[in-house]
């Protein structure tokens, strides 16, 4: 009896773990797909290629990222983005910090993209108020505490001390 309760405790664990897999692999498809990005570079009134969108919002965050670990991050080869971000900076968007290190690229935003990506976080947030009209302003507090607490386990290496 007691082996079954531990077993049906893993099998209610193991599903309720999967089902946040589920959750979180739906919310990731809905942020990945180029419509949604062909729309929120219409809502922001912005000329730019749907590729081109998330690496103007990963230099925005992190800048003077180089060009390998921005490919890293999206998850495109170095030769895609790098081709990418020669458009970008032939075209204003970005521009490329001295290199102190002649093999390794780094970016910022220009004025320009510094412009671009205010207009696009302005018009993401008002898409996502939208999305979220029907949540409560608790429920909104309460789920941006636990996206922010998820970011944070996510994003934060393991200690191997831990583990012992």
């Amino acid at each position: 009896m007691h082996y079954a309760h531990i077993l049906a405790r893993f099998c209610y664990n193991h599903n309720m773990d999967n089902d946040i897999f589920e959750a979180l692999f739906e919310i990731v498809t809905f942020f990945n797909q180029p419509q949604q990005d062909r729309q929120l570079l219409k809502q922001a009134n912005l000329t730019l290629e749907p590729a081109a969108l998330p690496i103007i919002v990963r230099i925005g965050r992190q800048p003077e990222i180089s060009i390998g670990e921005l490919a890293n991050q999206i998850g495109r080869n170095h030769s895609s983005i790098s081709r990418q971000v020669d458009k970008l900076v032939t075209a204003g968007w970005l521009v490329e910090v001295e290199r102190r290190d002649q093999r390794i690229r780094q970016l910022t935003l220009s004025d320009q993209g510094k412009r671009a990506l205010l207009q696009i976080k302005v018009a993401r947030e008002a898409g996502l108020r939208q999305h979220l009209a029907d949540y409560s302003n608790s429920e909104r507090i309460e789920l941006l505490q636990v996206l922010q607490r998820l970011a944070k386990t996510l994003t934060t290496p393991d200690n191997p001390d831990d583990n012992q």
